[in-house]
């Protein structure tokens, strides 16, 4: 009987441990994929990444996201921004990062939205720098906006409370 029990112990740590390793695993990986893409957006490998990313996000429960739809998410969405499609999924994937990485900051959504735009604007920066063509004036406004430090929590905040 005490065998059994050992063993049925046993197993459950093991199947405990599996588990939490596949989760930080998983989690690991989001991260290293969110920095390589926004060094490398066109590598041989982000579209299968960005779209394992997405995927991952959507799918978990390891993190929430709050999609915010404001001045600065909302040239994500522009149908003439040619990059936008890839600044949407690295703005979830920087919301996500902010979240993993800062655990005790994980229900910070308004510090999330910014990490979530500033992970957004350096792949468009990336972008522009291989391919010029992707220039769009108003993710250019946001990025000017950056640089000169105006890129605020306060002025990117407020969705997440706004909503309850």
């Amino acid at each position: 009987m005490e065998r059994l029990t050992f063993a049925a112990t046993l197993c459950a740590v093991l199947c405990l441990t599996f588990a939490v390793s596949a989760q930080t695993t998983k989690r690991g990986q989001l991260i290293k994929i969110a920095k390589e893409l926004e060094a490398a957006p066109f590598s041989d490998e982000a579209k299968e990444n960005r779209a394992w990313a997405v995927k991952y996000l959507i799918e978990t429960d390891d993190v929430h996201l709050v999609i915010c739809s404001n001045e600065f998410t909302g040239v994500f969405l522009d149908k003439k921004n040619k990059a936008g499609t890839e600044m949407l999924a690295q703005y979830m994937m920087g919301m996500a990062v902010f979240k993993f990485e800062n655990p005790d900051r994980a229900k910070d959504e308004d510090a999330a939205q910014l990490a979530g735009i500033e992970s957004a604007l350096r792949i468009y920066t990336a972008m522009i720098a291989e391919k010029p063509k992707l220039k769009y004036a108003k993710t250019d406004e946001i990025v000017a906006m950056r640089d000169r430090g105006e890129l605020t929590i306060d002025k990117v905040g407020g969705c997440a409370s706004e909503k309850k």
